[in-house]
């Protein structure tokens, strides 16, 4: 799942141990204001997190040529991000709860080096127009991003219902409803006018905390052809504060559907992201 969606499909499963106050009757908000400042916010999120290592456990969901859907093993990468296209370096470092040998850890990291050097090699021998080309998709690439995050803004018509404090931040919470009427240019808006949910969004700073969003009927994807997920499948996102920043923290993905017309799927898989560090602080 692209990133952007997982950003507007968020929800936070609670540890145990975090407390939740419910406030008094919610006062009057400008929510028309509110989702501004937090369309302004996400378009901030891809730098914020190239500042900073951290962990990735994940089981990645595979189709084959013939539709079946499986589900891998449990992966754990460290990575370091990169803000430049096809650099960020996701280190595996764990299977299934089995560390890697130091010997396959050494083939990865030499591999990596490689595909560095060759990457150094291909941008010095480029051709104006091979430059020219590559600038225009990384271009391009940044506006469909953008305009998924607009997309995003004007399908969802956001209705706040009340604020809650959790460990200190105080959220407003809201139903997010799709508006049919809703004009969208990208493939995601489209899809995303087939979801509803719930949304927590910090007071303070705009910030979206999570959102449970489900599906509202079956999604068609590739026109129904490549597969179809069904009513009721639930994507997942959470974000939390580190650092005085909002750095995803957990996405889940409970889904029922067919592929290929016919082949019948059922998944349920999370993804969470953990151990934070700033990179200016590794640099010291």
């Amino acid at each position: 799942m692209r990133p952007v969606i997982a950003l507007t499909l968020v929800y936070l499963v609670l540890n145990p141990a975090t407390r939740w106050q419910s406030s008094a009757a919610l006062l009057p908000v400008n929510t028309e204001a509110i989702m501004r400042k937090v369309r302004d916010a996400a378009r901030l999120d891809y730098e914020i997190q190239n500042e900073f290592t951290y962990l990735e456990r994940r089981r990645d969901i595979r189709l084959s040529t013939f539709g079946k859907v499986t589900v891998g093993p449990l992966r754990t990468f460290e990575v370091y991000p990169s803000p430049i296209p096809g650099r960020t370096f996701k280190r595996l470092i764990e299977v299934d709860g089995k560390p890697l040998t130091a010997q396959e850890l050494a083939r990865r990291e030499a591999d990596h080096l490689k595909d560095l050097r060759e990457q150094e090699e291909r941008l010095r021998a480029e051709t104006p127009r091979q430059r020219e080309n590559r600038l225009k998709a990384e271009a391009d690439e940044l506006r469909e991003r953008e305009a998924v995050l607009d997309d995003a803004v004007a399908v969802f018509e956001v209705t706040f219902t009340r604020r809650e404090v959790v460990d200190g931040q105080t959220l407003l919470i809201g139903t997010a409803r799709p508006r049919p009427a809703a004009r969208t240019t990208t493939r995601e808006g489209r899809w995303l006018k087939q979801f509803a949910g719930d949304v927590w969004i910090s007071e303070s700073d705009s910030q979206i905390a999570r959102l449970d969003m489900r599906a509202l009927d079956d999604v068609s994807i590739g026109w129904g052809i490549v597969g179809r997920v069904h009513k009721g499948s639930r994507f997942v996102f959470a974000r939390r504060k580190v650092d005085g920043f909002w750095l995803p923290s957990e996405v889940t993905f409970d889904a029922t559907g067919r592929t290929l017309l016919f082949r019948r799927f059922q998944i349920s898989t999370t993804t969470t992201f953990s151990d934070y560090k700033r990179r200016s602080t590794l640099d010291r």
